[in-house]
């Protein structure tokens, strides 16, 4: 299968490229930064043959890169089979609205809102156009209506993949396109653990949070296996998380120990 993967130089995006990968898929992966780009390449190429990953500097923001990458991905893999909007950004640490600096809501709600659009926008037309394909965005923080305080641009964002969504449907309706969301879960990355949390929240990140590898062992079957639209493929169903503070003493020391300090990071 033919994949292009936004934002997936590192984290949850890196791990679904590497376990694309492992199946024999081909990949694009992407990111702002060319120096992450090349490292990813280096690394991938060295492990699955350089003629199965290919890279592309692209800031989804910016609404003439995406189409770039699409020309580029068009170009490399001929057809595409899946597309997943990664690319994200939570910002700075977790504030107060009234402690948000302008230009980290800017960020935020542009590549957040804004490349998304900007992805589904410029790869439907191809997808349409070949007859088949499947768009995955992912949600977080804010997807499942609840609020968060010191969260609100993020989860705003976020808020709006569903609506992407079921508008997506409706505008595609009779197509030969898949329109999806994934539901990550709580992904045990720097974006996580930047914000120094309090010995509290490191016990439920013990409970709950999952490093990016396992994660993307349970999704990239199930994406590679897609059939229809309007699906959404969710790692933390309501029952799981559940079981997992019933249970809770199987996670101690997890991630952090009963002071809070890394066990396994």
């Amino acid at each position: 299968m033919n994949i292009v993967i936004t934002g997936s130089t590192r984290g949850i995006g890196k791990a679904l490229a590497n376990k694309f990968l492992e199946f024999g898929d081909i990949v694009v992966i992407t990111s702002r930064s060319n120096d992450a780009v090349k490292k990813a390449i280096d690394e991938f190429g060295k492990k699955y043959g350089a003629e199965n990953v290919f890279g592309f500097e692209c800031d989804v923001t910016d609404a003439q890169q995406v189409d770039a990458l699409l020309n580029f991905a068009i170009d490399k893999l001929g057809k595409i089979d899946i597309w997943i909007n990664n690319a994200g950004t939570a910002g700075d640490k977790r504030r107060l609205l009234v402690e948000v600096e302008t230009s980290q809501i800017k960020r935020v709600i542009e590549t957040n809102i804004l490349g998304t659009l900007y992805c589904c926008r410029a790869v439907l037309k191809t997808m349409i156009s070949q007859g088949s394909g499947h768009i995955f965005n992912m949600e977080g923080m804010g997807s499942d209506g609840r609020t968060y305080a010191k969260s609100l641009v993020y989860a705003t964002s976020k808020s709006a993949i569903p609506m992407i969504q079921k508008t997506l449907l409706l505008e595609t309706k009779g197509l030969p396109v898949g329109i999806h969301d994934l539901s990550p879960g709580m992904v045990l990355t720097d974006l996580l653990l930047k914000d120094e949390p309090d010995l509290q929240t490191k016990k439920v990140y013990n409970i709950l949070a999952e490093k990016p590898e396992t994660v993307a062992e349970y999704l990239v079957p199930k994406i590679r296996n897609i059939k229809g639209t309007g699906k959404k493929i969710k790692f933390l169903s309501g029952p799981k998380v559940m079981w997992r503070f019933l249970t809770a003493g199987k996670f101690k020391n997890k991630y952090f120990d009963d002071h809070g300090n890394p066990t396994n990071l």
